[in-house]
Order: structure tokens, then sequence, then C-alpha cells
């Protein structure tokens, strides 16, 4: 799993929502502190949304952790090269091995 995490980041770091679409479960849903989305179209067009707003954006993964189907991620989120958001991420995936749930927890 921790493989696909770092394509997932790194899918988003480069607003690749294309190669995003390939990770995500059918029923797929979407969590955090702005955005509650579900299905696969809703958590698609949460995250152009997200691409939309931002110039930049990166993710960098500081800490993992993975237990059965489901892994913590602690990220740092550079938005526009100046401002960093520490963000917890909780991933759940399902029996193929594509992303069911994201929730994200701002630190």
């Amino acid at each position: 799993m921790k493989e696909i995490i770092k394509k997932y980041f790194e899918y988003f770091s480069n607003k690749d929502i294309q190669m995003l679409k390939n990770l995500f479960s059918k029923n797929v849903s979407l969590k955090d502190w702005e955005i509650n989305a579900n299905g696969f179209d809703e958590v698609v067009q949460a995250n152009i949304k997200i691409f939309n707003n931002v110039e930049t954006i990166k993710v960098s993964l500081v800490e993992y952790y993975e237990n059965k189907k489901s892994c913590v991620c602690l990220i740092d989120i550079l938005v526009n090269k100046k401002q960093t958001l520490k963000v917890i991420d909780v991933i759940r995936f399902d029996e193929n091995n594509k992303i069911l749930e994201i929730s994200a927890y701002k630190q």
C-alpha cells in the first residue's frame, strides 16, 4: 500500500487527475475540514476544484503507518510555494487495493 500512497501524493502534487482516477475505487469518499464528497465523480470534481484554486501544491510524506487495508499518513502540504499545512490523512483501501476512503485532518 505504501507504493500506492506514494503515487497518490505524487499525482496529487502534479495535479494529475487522470492518474488519480486510476487509484480511486468507484465508491471512494473524501472528507476534510471543507469537503465531504462521496462517490467517484464527486471526489474527482472535488480534486479538480482544489487544483483550480491553487497555483501549486506539493505533498510531502513525513510519517507512514499501515494496518491491514488502512494507513495513516502525516503529511506537509505546501500551497503556492509559501503556505505549509500539516495534515493527517487516514486512507482506507478496498479489496482491489483501490482508494476507498480519504479522511484528512488539519493539525
